[in-house]
């Protein structure tokens, strides 16, 4: 909890949905996190939640297409994403309502993208990160995303969330959310053994070979849910677990002792 004093800084919130969603789906976690940001002294300027897909109400196949295109776009033609182009250009318009500049900045900003979104939120952030002189580097959390090649500059920045069997610790457990299973991080990289690791020998290397992390996020955290895909911002019954603990709860929890360290 915070103990008050002066505003530690500023910060712009963006929420991200994914592939058909309600309005309303995120905006729970949306209200707590924002919260959370301003009772730990950061002066929140902006906390929106975005749809670069479209709601439920767009026709899914689009949808669809769209995302599987943003999927498969490597590092470095992020800048041709379709939902990480309509993020910036949402942004822009609330600037702009807010009486702001459309390229102006507000602090650091953070996404939090739940499945597509999250692909969406990659995208967005790295262009950011190159047109952006603040020196702040942009903040993704992807919840329950399919995989997607993250830029090397970005990897840092980047926390990826996925659902695992209730009661497994968050560094274990078996993946639930059969959408985190889709895509890839993997690219191909000289000397890299089947975990992951360097292989050099005797000064030689084995031939290239292919490192399922290479484009992977730094930080990764299992949440023990109940559900899978659709439920890791429940927050009532039966999507409480024997603790109390409802799946929001949880999902906020992992969230947040990541981005604090990072903010």
């Amino acid at each position: 909890m915070s103990s008050g004093g002066a505003a530690k800084g500023e910060v712009s919130l963006y929420l991200l949905a994914g592939l058909a969603t309600a309005p309303l789906f995120m905006e729970g976690f949306r209200v707590a996190l924002h919260g959370q940001l301003a009772r730990e002294g950061y002066d929140v300027t902006a906390s929106e939640l975005l749809f670069p897909y479209g709601t439920w109400s767009r026709n899914v196949l689009p949808q669809i297409w769209e995302i599987g295109r943003d999927m498969q776009r490597g590092p470095r033609r992020s800048a041709r994403s379709i939902g990480g182009r309509r993020t910036l250009a949402a942004i822009g318009e609330s600037r702009l309502r807010r009486g702001h500049d459309a390229a102006s900045g507000g602090g650091r900003t953070i996404f939090i993208g739940h499945s597509g979104g999250g692909v969406a939120a990659v995208h967005a952030a790295m262009h950011l990160l190159e047109h952006d002189d603040s020196g702040l580097s942009p903040i993704v959390v992807m919840i329950g995303s399919p995989r997607c090649r993250i830029p090397e500059q970005l990897r840092p920045s980047v926390l990826y969330v996925y659902a695992t069997n209730a009661g497994a610790p968050a560094s274990g457990g078996k993946i639930t959310d059969a959408i985190c299973k889709l895509g890839t991080f993997g690219g191909w990289g000289g000397g890299i053994g089947r975990s992951g690791e360097s292989v050099m020998k005797a000064g030689r290397s084995f031939l290239p070979g292919w490192n399922h992390n290479k484009y992977g996020p730094d930080g990764a955290c299992g949440v023990p849910i109940i559900g899978w895909h659709p439920d890791y911002f429940r927050e009532q019954a039966p999507y409480v677990n024997g603790m109390g603990l409802t799946n929001k709860w949880l999902t906020l929890h992992a969230v947040w002792e990541w981005l604090r360290g990072k903010i």
